[in-house]
């Protein structure tokens, strides 16, 4: 029997917790955006597609926190589509991720800082926090240097949005600040050609 309904009734990791144990494809859509498609069996998600394109790991997280944290996706559980081979992350483990992030995110979504933002480390003592001590130990390097959310998920391999939340743990623990940003040629016409000539980093 299939499923049908909106994630206003029924949060992201609850269903994906409803859906578990069930073979099938679950697929959420939202505004004007490509479909999103995962394959379920077995616990697990397999393949998951976003419109013709195949989503990695972080990218599948990503647009799964923040379809749990916009709750306004229209979803559909079809138990007689063809299921391709499930090789991908365990279900119950990735619901509990997400509605833990989205719970601590949610409050505090609009101080998020930029995505291109960068970041310089001030202090490397650990956070004594279970989940963000691992994550800190394997950006130090990055973070001496100095480095943007974005720079950050994509060597960590985390979601962006949970690599944005990670940089604001880390600045109110004064473990990181950010790096000031270049100010911009003043709008005059030598100003204006400055910024046409000058790379953009």
């Amino acid at each position: 029997m299939g499923i049908w309904g909106n994630l206003k009734e029924i949060a992201l990791p609850e269903l994906l917790l409803l859906i578990e144990e069930r073979k099938g494809v679950l697929t959420l859509r939202e505004g004007g955006r490509p479909g999103l498609r995962l394959d379920v069996a077995q616990g697990r998600i397999g393949r998951a597609r976003e419109g013709r394109r195949r989503l990695s790991l972080p990218e599948l997280e990503e647009r799964l926190l923040a379809l749990t944290l916009g709750g306004k996706a229209s979803f559909g559980f079809y138990p007689s589509e063809r299921v391709g081979p499930v090789v991908g992350p365990r279900i119950r483990p990735l619901a509990l991720k997400l509605s833990t992030l989205a719970d601590e995110i949610r409050p505090v979504l609009h101080q998020l800082p930029n995505p291109e933002a960068r970041f310089r480390l001030i202090s490397a003592r650990l956070l004594g926090n279970v989940r963000w001590d691992p994550l800190f130990l394997k950006a130090l390097d990055l973070l001496a240097q100095g480095v943007s959310a974005r720079a950050l998920a994509q060597v960590l391999g985390i979601p962006l949005t949970e690599a944005r939340y990670f940089l604001l743990t880390l600045s109110r623990s004064r473990r990181v600040r950010p790096e000031p940003t270049a100010p911009r040629p003043a709008a005059t016409p030598i100003g204006r050609l400055v910024a046409r000539f000058m790379p953009q980093g």
